[in-house]
């Protein structure tokens, strides 16, 4: 892609790019703390550390150590950090560029942004480079004297190089391709050879196949670009020190944190791009193996032939060896046959990410991306995860071959190729017990030490309730009640199998306007997984299961709905009482086993729906009449009702003090754009109890949900 801007050649020299990158391979060094440093890495000399000053009291001392050639030779000795690792992971922050150097990097750096697949294939190729220069110094190597490891595929690829030396030497062929060497550093088609990489993107070649051998079939990593401001979260930067707002990665979002934008903002000018998305995932689909190289043998001349197919949906196998002896056979007979074993797949699975509600305009629809995710970027996400993605926005076409080619003409749709996916809010089980591996260093100890001050202040339930939609008034009781629902109960499974839920199920019900929905809206934004729908506009389907066609496979498929999507979380529900008997019906399940059965269109299977179920009722006939008994007021059946552990009944009585008291406290909030939990809350509610000791039936509730409690079963 040719850059636009005036100061920047139309044209890039990738040739410079490659020794800038490389020079930034083996020059650019970190900063690490000396208590992060666990001393076990390969290749790291005493000598290279140098010991900073500490500038400040609580400040650590930190070591300035390389930063890529540690991380190099533990993927050339293949000496992985943790024993199940089998790819390894090599990320480019951006940031670091540019705090290597401030022109070169600069540079580098923005034409890496809009230019991402093709500066990936670069960086691909010069990490290539230096690990083929590199000595392996790995102790158990083969017969204990050092060198790498070796598997099947490095057998199998010294007996490819030995075939093609044969080959070769057989023909009289000298390796020259226009006075270059195609064999590549290592002899005899290497790993980086770039003529396999020329010939398979040549349109002009035997179906893009080569009999050299291409360098993504023995490459062992995987590479990842992160944007500007991004800082790496794997080795060797899960030990960098980041020194707040004075480094390279500080934002008006926060040291370390990338404001994802909507989806209608990435417009045609991003494409090929480096961009930062935010969203939800909807949709996930399962992982199948993609074929990147596939690998054939002609049967004429025992030949093993490669076809590069990266980043393609589709492709045309090859059916004519391009092989010199093959050519000139009159015999032009489809000889080549695909192994399987011999071709090299990666992980692959597809996304369908939607806009936030936050994110969609007033009148429109919330639009939707395919997202594609390969390798170790597979099964991070899961539907109903607020995710944002640093990936590079990519044209696609609709098929490429078939009825659908045909029929879609010269449309095509867009995808995102992920770089990079960081999960927001995740789960209390998905969270690590030490903060400063999710949050950071800094960040982690404030929200220790915030933890331990909220834990042996006076009241920490008090101070935490109190916190949960401050600007509503009143509602203690109920604010209680939703702070226990948030940390939920212990799930119990007893030794015959049985499984006693642990999760608290609460409804709201009581006259309008009295922030039943405000609560339900807060509590499912706070909630590490929340889902938030309407009881009219959710249908039996919508809120378990449907059967959906895979976009990928044209199978079919389950899709979950809002209450699977909020597994390990809370799934709100307004407008209970509007929906219809058949749609509530598909709920008595979720609620009480916390599971959805399906069995539809041949598909039987039992989807977990351990969800904490929040619903918010009207009466039945608007108001609550005082005449009529509870089950008379609800418009609800018995065994429904039964499944709620908490029923708080709201009454909204005219009473001129605590009208008086709501009307302070409404303008208070407008007036101060906000209400301080600790602080003003508390004083406004504490002043608001005297009055509703006197009148207990009011807007206190006590008297209510005593009698609601007693109503309601108990777990």
């Amino acid at each position: 892609m040719a850059e636009t801007d005036g100061d920047v050649a139309e044209h890039p020299n990738y040739q410079e790019d490659e020794a800038t990158f490389s020079l930034f391979l083996r020059e650019h060094t970190i900063l690490t703390t000396v208590n992060n440093d666990n001393g076990n890495d390969n290749g790291d000399d005493d000598d290279s550390l140098l010991l900073e000053p500490i500038t400040t009291v609580n400040k650590p001392p930190l070591h300035r150590r390389p930063c890529y050639p540690p991380h190099l030779q533990r993927v050339k000795n293949r000496h992985p950090y943790h024993p199940h690792q089998k790819t390894f992971l090599i990320e480019i922050p951006l940031s670091e560029l540019v705090a290597w150097d401030a022109i070169r990097g600069t540079e580098l750096a923005r034409r890496a942004t809009r230019n991402g697949m093709r500066y990936q294939e670069l960086f691909c190729k010069v990490i290539d480079e230096v690990l083929e220069g590199m000595a392996s110094t790995y102790p158990g190597g083969r017969n204990g004297t050092g060198g790498a490891r070796r598997d099947a595929i490095d057998v199998l690829a010294d007996q490819r190089r030995a075939q093609q030396e044969a080959h070769r030497a057989n023909n009289g062929d000298n390796g020259d391709i226009n006075g270059e060497d195609v064999n590549g550093p290592l002899g005899g088609g290497g790993l980086e050879n770039d003529a396999a990489v020329r010939n398979a993107q040549n349109v002009n070649a035997a179906g893009g196949a080569t009999e050299d051998l291409p360098p993504l079939l023995m490459r062992r990593y995987e590479l990842r670009i992160l944007p500007l401001k991004r800082p790496g979260a794997l080795p060797p930067f899960d030990r960098q020190y980041i020194d707040g707002k004075d480094s390279q990665y500080a934002s008006e979002e926060g040291v370390g944190e990338v404001q994802g934008v909507s989806l209608r903002r990435v417009r045609s000018q991003a494409i090929g791009s480096l961009v930062t998305v935010c969203g939800m995932i909807v949709r996930a689909s399962d992982v199948k193996p993609a074929c990147t190289v596939a690998t054939y043998t002609c049967d004429s001349c025992g030949c093993e032939i490669y076809q590069l197919i990266q980043h393609k949906r589709e492709f045309l196998p090859q059916r004519f060896c391009p092989t010199e002896q093959c050519r000139q056979s009159s015999k032009n007979a489809e000889t080549l046959h695909l192994q399987t074993r011999g071709s090299k797949f990666t992980k692959f699975q597809e996304l369908k990410l939607q806009e936030l509600p936050s994110q969609v305009p007033m009148g429109h629809v919330p639009r939707s991306m395919t997202v594609h995710c390969r390798g170790e970027l597979t099964r991070v996400a899961t539907p109903g995860d607020v995710v944002t993605i640093d990936g590079v926005f990519l044209p696609q076409r609709v098929a490429e071959s078939g009825y659908r080619a045909t029929k879609a003409g010269l449309i095509s749709t867009t995808f995102l190729e992920a770089q990079n996916v960081v999960v927001h809010k995740k789960s209390y089980d998905d969270a690590t017990s030490s903060p400063e591996k999710v949050l950071g260093e800094g960040a982690g100890y404030e929200l220790e030490k915030e933890i331990r001050n909220i834990a042996e202040g006076e009241d920490p339930v008090g101070r935490l309730a109190s916190a949960i939609a401050p600007e509503i008034f009143g509602h203690e009781d109920i604010k209680r009640a939703l702070l226990l629902q948030l940390v939920g109960g212990c799930t119990r499974k007893l030794p015959d199998g049985m499984r006693i839920r642990g999760d608290i199920n609460i409804c709201l019900m009581g006259d309008p306007g009295v922030a039943k929905s405000q609560l339900l809206k807060h509590v499912a934004s706070i909630a590490p997984r929340g889902v938030y729908t309407t009881g009219k506009g959710s249908s039996g389907v919508g809120l378990t299961a449907a059967i959906t066609k895979d976009v990928t496979t044209g199978e079919l498929a389950l899709e979950g709905g809002a209450l699977v999507l909020a597994d390990r979380g809370i799934c709100a529900i307004d407008e209970f009482d509007k929906m219809d008997e058949g749609d509530r019906t598909a709920i008595h399940e979720v609620m009480e086993q916390q599971t959805v059965s399906v069995a539809k269109a041949g598909i039987v299977a039992t989807l977990n729906a351990r969800a904490a179920v929040l619903a918010a009722a009207n009466p039945l006939y608007g108001r609550y009449n005082r005449r009529k008994s509870l089950s008379e007021n609800i418009n609800l059946p018995n065994s429904l009702l039964s499944r709620f552990d908490l029923m708080f009944l709201i009454l909204d009585v005219a009473d001129v003090d605590k009208d008086m008291a709501l009307a302070r406290h409404v303008t208070y909030v407008h007036q101060n754009e906000g209400v301080d939990s600790d602080n003003n809350n508390t004083t406004e509610q504490s002043d608001a109890v005297p009055i509703e000791e006197d009148d207990d039936e009011g807007m206190g509730f006590d008297s209510h949900n005593a009698q609601t409690e007693e109503e309601s079963p108990p777990t």
